[in-house]
């Protein structure tokens, strides 16, 4: 099975990634990561980013992906997804070059590399927390948070509309997972999808082996919040 964890930077996927293969022996991740490309091309990032640097580090994490077949048992720090949520941060920032002509084709590579992933993982920032300085992220609370807001929103748009396929390839996407912020707390939500195997628990009781139930599922309690907010509307209209 192919897990990638992402979210903003300080939301704890390097910590977590260590918990996961502490208890998941059977997995390995990737010796070279996208940092070792922004040192050895010496490019700007986070903040600072440009679409050269985009365009290389999304390249290479396609090529990472890609390279594992669906049997292989591997965890990667990152993925395509967070490559675009830093670059929609840029383009709304006025960034020069994130036109939305850039964005589309990114995108669209970005898409169809997640055919090549199985579970994303997705670690939020908690502001609660302090930012760790390890002399290469970018530690300004304001930018992390903007991007953290960034995820959460592709992270909807994936529950909320699985079927607007703007993102993510329609009917082979990889099932994206919101996790907790405390390190156990995301240990125990994994186990309930992936076994002491390493592997999605048996198709009797593993949440993604009917689409069309969880569509289903998704589409019914979007409805029944519609429901409860025109509810709440009409209560507050009427004084009740």
């Amino acid at each position: 099975m192919r897990i990638a964890f992402s979210g903003t930077g300080n939301s704890g996927k390097t910590t977590m990634i260590k918990s996961f293969l502490h208890t998941w022996s059977n997995y390995t991740t990737p010796d070279k990561t996208y940092r070792e490309v922004l040192q050895k091309n010496n490019l700007l990032h986070s903040s600072k980013t440009t679409t050269d640097t985009q365009s290389k580090i999304l390249d290479f994490m396609i090529d990472q992906v890609q390279s594992y077949d669906k049997d292989a048992k591997v965890v990667f720090d990152r993925c395509p997804l967070d490559n675009i949520a830093y670059s929609l941060w840029a383009n709304e920032k006025d960034t020069k070059g994130f036109t939305k002509q850039f964005l589309g084709k990114q995108i669209d590579l970005m898409k169809e590399s997640m055919r090549s992933l199985d579970i994303i993982f997705m670690c939020r920032f908690d502001a609660k927390q302090l930012i760790e300085d390890d002399g290469f992220r970018d530690i300004d609370k304001e930018f992390i948070q903007e991007v953290d807001n960034i995820f959460y929103s592709l992270y909807n748009q994936y529950r909320q509309n699985p079927e607007a396929d703007i993102f993510f390839p329609k009917g082979d996407s990889p099932a994206i997972i919101e996790l907790p912020h405390t390190a156990q707390e995301r240990i125990d939500l994994i186990s309930e999808y992936v076994n002491i195997d390493g592997e999605l628990y048996g198709d009797e009781t593993s949440i993604f082996s009917d689409v069309d139930k969880l569509e289903q599922l998704v589409y019914e309690q979007e409805q029944a919040h519609k429901a409860e907010e025109k509810d709440k509307e009409l209560y507050k209209r009427f004084g009740l």
